[in-house]
Parts: structure tokens; C-alpha cells; sequence
């Protein structure tokens, strides 16, 4: 991060250096999409949420008191920001069904809806961590610093999930042995 630390570069973007901000966006945004993804399920609404989120930390980010607690902060206004959006599609839209059955792979052999659809109806905790660790591609120790838990619990969490994942997976006779 440029040779800063974290507290101090929340620290000089509070004080309105956008280089400074800019960084943080560079290394929180990945992490941002996949919060906003784990409740909204579209990457693009997800980018849109995370987008969002930064351009309020920025207006608001002279209210952080404590700059080590930025990247929970910033977790919190994004999810708030993904909360919303769900909210107002959920008022303004009529949802459609998908009535195709599901498939284990897309043509390209990539993971399919079948698969997409089981990590969204993870727990939201499972479903996180998951989406932050293979969808975002951020290590243990950037999901611990992302959700403000350690490298353990974010262990743990993923463990779990990926049982439940292919449990679910394996009893709809998709790819849960593959897991």
C-alpha cells in the first residue's frame, strides 16, 4: 500500500488526499463486489453497489474515528448499499422464474446455475466467505481483515460452507462430489 499503513492512509484520505483513498479503493474493491454479491447474486449490481459504497466512504469517511476499523466500516456501508438495491427491486420488479433445469456445467465447463444457485442459498456467513475466498479471489487473511474475523473462524466458515455445498450438490445429482 504504497509503504503506508492502513491507519495511516485512512488517516490522510480523512484529510482529503484522494491518492490516499484511491489506494484504499484498490485494495478493498474485490473485496467490496463479493460482499455486495453475496446478497445480491449479480456480478453487475455488485460492482454497482461496491462503486456506491466507495463514494460514500468517501463523503463520510471523517466520521471514521477509529482507522483500523475501516475495512468493517466499509463492509457495513457496502452491505447497506446491496440492501437497498435488493429492496428496491424487490418493489419494483415482478421476479421470473427460471423454469430450465439445472446444470452442472456451463457449455465452457465452467461451474453452472446449479452450482451458483446452492452458494446463494448458503447461510449468509457460509455464503461470504465463499464468494469473497473463490469469486473475488482474496486470501484467509484478506476475508479475516474484510469481516473482521481471524484466519481461523474465515477457515472454518469455508469448510463448512463447501461441506454444505456439496452435500446439496450431491443430492441433486450435480457436481458435489467434485467439491
Amino acid at each position: 500500500m504504497n509503504g503506508q499503513t492502513l491507519s495511516q492512509l485512512v488517516r490522510s484520505a480523512r484529510e482529503g488526499n484522494l491518492e490516499s483513498f484511491g489506494l484504499l479503493y484498490e485494495r478493498y474493491y474485490a473485496a467490496m463486489v463479493g460482499v455486495a454479491y453475496s446478497l445480491l447474486g449479480d456480478r453487475h449490481l455488485a460492482e454497482d453497489a461496491a462503486q456506491e459504497a466507495f463514494a460514500s466512504a468517501c463523503g463520510d469517511i471523517a466520521r471514521l474515528k477509529r482507522p483500523e476499523k475501516f475495512a468493517g466500516w466499509l463492509r457495513q456501508i457496502c452491505r447497506n448499499v446491496a440492501i437497498d438495491i435488493v429492496r428496491s427491486r424487490a418493489r419494483g420488479a415482478a421476479v421470473v422464474k427460471n423454469l430450465s433445469p439445472p446444470t452442472a456445467n456451463d457449455a465452457d465447463g465452467r461451474p453452472g446455475e446449479a452450482v451458483r444457485r446452492a452458494v446463494m442459498e448458503l447461510p449468509p456467513r457460509g455464503r461470504e466467505v465463499v464468494l469473497l475466498h473463490y469469486f473475488s479471489g482474496l486470501s484467509y487473511g484478506q476475508i479475516a481483515e474484510t469481516i473482521g474475523g481471524s484466519v481461523h473462524s474465515v477457515r472454518g466458515r469455508l469448510f463448512r460452507a463447501r461441506r454444505e455445498l456439496a452435500a446439496k450438490l450431491s443430492r441433486e445429482g450435480t457436481c458435489g462430489s467434485q467439491l
